[in-house]
C-alpha cells in the first residue's frame, strides 16, 4: 500500500502529538500526588477545599489520555488509509489551527497590551520581553500553519480519492435526514461542537460565576447557564451531523447570541462588569489573581474581534452549504421493461 509522503509525515506528527499528550498526563498525575503529599493551603476567598486541586489535576490527566488515545487511533487509521481517519485529521487540524492561531495573535499583541495598561518593570528589559512574546507567538504560528496545511492537503481532491479507494463500498444512501452527503466543513463543525461543548458543562458542577449579556450570575443561575450552553451546543452538533434544518437555524441563533454577548462586553457598562467577572472567576477558580493585561481594553477588544471573525466565517459556511440541509430530490424512476 503506497502512502504519499504528506500522509506519512502526518502520521509521524500524530505520534509526536500523542507522546506530548501522554507526557502532559503524567505531569498532571505527578502534580496531583505532589499536592496530595504536601497539601495546598487555600486562602479564605477560595471556596474549594485543599483536596480540590488534586482532583482537577487527575481529571486533566484523563483528558490528556483521551486526547492521546484519539491521536493514536487516528494515526493507525491514517497508516491504513481509512476514510474515517481523514475526517479525524481534519477535526484535529481545525482545532490546532484555531487554538494555535488564537494563541499566536494574543502573543504578538501582548507587548502592546501590557505597555498600555501597566508601566514597565524597572528590572525587566522591554526588548527581552518583546523577544519572548515574539518567540512564543512564532511557536504558536508554526502550529497554526501546520493545522492549516493539514486542512488544505486532506481536503484536496486527490487526497479524498486516495482514501476513498480504501473505503468499503457502500451503496446505501447517506445517513442524513436529507439524503444528501454531508459537506466536510459541516462534519468538522458538528464534531467540534460535540467534543468541545461538554467541557462547558463541567463548569456547571463547580461554584463558578457566569457572564451572560453583560450580567454576572452566581449560584444556581450560573449552573443553569453553563449546563444550558453545554446541552444546546451538543444538540446543535448532533443536529448538524444529521443535516437537520432546525439545527442549522439553531446554529445561526447560537452565533447570534455570541455576537450579542460580544456587543454587551464592548459597552462601557459591560466592559466594567466583564473585568469584575474576570476577577471573581479567578478568585473562585484559583489562588492567582487575573493578570492585568487580560482585563485591559485592548485585550478585550482583540478577543471580541477575533471571536467575531470566527463567527462570521461559521455563518458563511452554514450559508454556503445550505443546500445540504434541504431534502434530496427523489431518484428517477427505473425504465420500464420492454
Amino acid at each position: 500500500m503506497n502512502r504519499p509522503l504528506p500522509v506519512t509525515l502526518s502520521a509521524i506528527l500524530l505520534g509526536l502529538l500523542a507522546a506530548l499528550e501522554l507526557f502532559a498526563a503524567l505531569g498532571m498525575v505527578a502534580a496531583g500526588f505532589l499536592f496530595l503529599h504536601k497539601g495546598f493551603p487555600a486562602p479564605p476567598p477560595t471556596p474549594y477545599p485543599p483536596s480540590f486541586l488534586p482532583i482537577v489535576m487527575f481529571a486533566m490527566s484523563l483528558f490528556f489520555v483521551a486526547l492521546a488515545v484519539w491521536s493514536i487511533l487516528t494515526l493507525i487509521g491514517l497508516v491504513r488509509l481509512r476514510s474515517w481517519a481523514r475526517y479525524s485529521v481534519l477535526v484535529i487540524a481545525g482545532c490546532l489551527a484555531f487554538f494555535a492561531g488564537m494563541g499566536s495573535l494574543m502573543s504578538f499583541a501582548m507587548p502592546f497590551l501590557a505597555s498600555s495598561v501597566a508601566p514597565p518593570t524597572p528590572d525587566a528589559s522591554p526588548a527581552l520581553m518583546h523577544g519572548v512574546f515574539f518567540v512564543v507567538g512564532a511557536f504558536y504560528a508554526l502550529f497554526a500553519a501546520i493545522g492549516i496545511a493539514l486542512l488544505v492537503y486532506f481536503n484536496l481532491a486527490k487526497t479524498r480519492a486516495l482514501f476513498l479507494q480504501n473505503a468499503p463500498v457502500n451503496l446505501a444512501p447517506p445517513n442524513t435526514c436529507t439524503g444528501r452527503p454531508r459537506p466536510i466543513a459541516i462534519t468538522i463543525l458538528s464534531w467540534f461542537l460535540m467534543i468541545s461543548t461538554p467541557f462547558c458543562g463541567i463548569y456547571a458542577f463547580f461554584p463558578l460565576p457566569a457572564f451572560f449579556f453583560g450580567y454576572i450570575v452566581y449560584g444556581l443561575a450560573a449552573h443553569l447557564v453553563f449546563a444550558t450552553f453545554a446541552i444546546m451546543g451538543l444538540a446543535i452538533g448532533i443536529g448538524l451531523l444529521r443535516l437537520r434544518w432546525e439545527a442549522r437555524i439553531a446554529a445561526f441563533a447560537w452565533l447570534g447570541i455570541g455576537f450579542l454577548n460580544m456587543f454587551a462586553i464592548l459597552t462601557p457598562w459591560g466592559s466594567r462588569n466583564f473585568r469584575l467577572y474576570m476577577d471573581k472567576f479567578a478568585v473562585s477558580s484559583s489562588t492567582a489573581p487575573t493578570p492585568i493585561v487580560f482585563n485591559s481594553t485592548g485585550f478585550v477588544l482583540l478577543s471580541c474581534l477575533f471571536g467575531a471573525a470566527i463567527n462570521l466565517f461559521l455563518l458563511w459556511l452554514l450559508h454556503r452549504h445550505r443546500d445540504a440541509f434541504t431534502p434530496a430530490p427523489p431518484a428517477p424512476p427505473l425504465p420500464a421493461d420492454l
